[in-house]
């Protein structure tokens, strides 16, 4: 599970028990993946953020975007 960070909400778009596949913010649709390893990809920019549990950086101090409360069309 992502924890929900800068007003994003993520929920899984996969069953457990299944390869990792991608999560999205309900609020405004930005996606991310939860990889095995305990990673997680948020989709970005040009070229995403990668976030590694051993970086000990909070999910705040990332350079994802806050959430804007309005999903992309």
């Amino acid at each position: 599970m992502i924890p929900d960070f800068k007003g994003h909400h993520f929920v899984e778009e996969f069953k457990p028990g299944e390869p990792p596949a991608w999560h999205h913010c309900e609020r405004c649709g930005v996606k991310a993946m939860l990889r095995p390893d305990g990673s997680t990809f948020f989709n970005v920019g040009q070229r995403g953020i990668f976030h590694k549990p051993e970086d000990r950086i909070p999910l705040n101090a990332l350079p994802v975007p806050p959430c804007n409360v309005v999903r992309p069309a």
